[in-house]
């Protein structure tokens, strides 16, 4: 590994790790807030001594990760990489793969991976998914009158199942795409092998386009089942009821 990838690596774990303690921090100031909100309605959720103390412990780490970037900087190292189109893995498979006159054994050993880590990562997430569907279907969970409770509720469910259901087929994703390229390489070496053996390859490739937009998909049919079970709970109506009361209170119209 050179200093330069040491570096880029280095940086983006960097950020992550900052990205993911402050989104710790400000749910923690708002749990905390709302709490003392709740047995004094006086209270503010917000304070500049509560942020200045959540947010303190992190402030070394995000200076270090300003005056890493600063040097990255100064120093003229960037990823050569990032102008570069992303390489389409399975269109490098496919390619290669219809050229041969006839797949090898490691060939379709690749291909069968790739089949199998495509169930191994929808199961997965179909498996996450059981528990949300079963919290969602159920009508008790959305009784409350307090939108507050029931929102964060519904997100102590939905976010960590549905994090590991999409950490699932990101794997998965990251292996079949490593498993694409193998069979390529497969396939340029059967390719050599047949032109030795004067094998006549295949003229004209016929590569079959993947299916995209599945995740995409999900997510729609998500938030349009959330939309609905709203309705259908009087969620809809009751964030009307606040709208109008801002309006009419709040902001003094009317």
């Amino acid at each position: 590994m050179t200093g330069k990838r040491a570096y880029l690596i280095l940086q983006a774990a960097l950020c992550v790790l900052l990205a993911a303690l402050l989104c710790a921090a400000a749910a923690g100031i708002f749990r905390e807030g709302s709490a003392r909100k709740a047995e004094d309605p006086m209270e503010s959720i917000y304070t500049p001594e509560i942020v200045a103390g959540r947010f303190a412990p992190i402030a070394p780490l995000f200076f270090a990760s300003v005056g890493l970037t600063v040097a990255g900087l100064l120093l003229g190292v960037k990823d050569e990489s990032a102008d570069k189109p992303v390489k389409d893995a399975a269109l490098v498979r496919d390619l290669a793969a219809a050229r041969v006159a006839a797949p090898s054994e490691a060939m379709q050993k690749e291909r069968a991976a790739q089949k199998r880590l495509t169930i191994i990562g929808w199961g997965v997430f179909a498996a996450c998914m059981v528990p949300v569907a079963a919290y969602i279907v159920n009508p008790a969970h959305f009784s409350e009158r307090d939108l507050e409770n029931m929102f964060h509720a519904l997100i102590r469910v939905l976010l960590p199942w549905t994090a590991a259901g999409l950490g699932a087929l990101a794997v998965t994703a990251v292996l079949r795409e490593k498993s694409a390229l193998r069979e390529a390489e497969a396939a340029q070496v059967q390719l050599k092998a047949e032109r030795a053996a004067s094998v006549a390859p295949s003229p004209k490739p016929a590569v079959r386009p993947e299916k995209r937009g599945t995740v995409q998909a999900v997510v729609v049919v998500a938030a349009v089942a959330l939309i609905v079970l709203g309705v259908i709970n009087g969620s809809a109506r009751d964030v009307l009821y606040k709208a109008i009361m801002i309006c009419t209170e709040c902001v003094g119209l009317g």
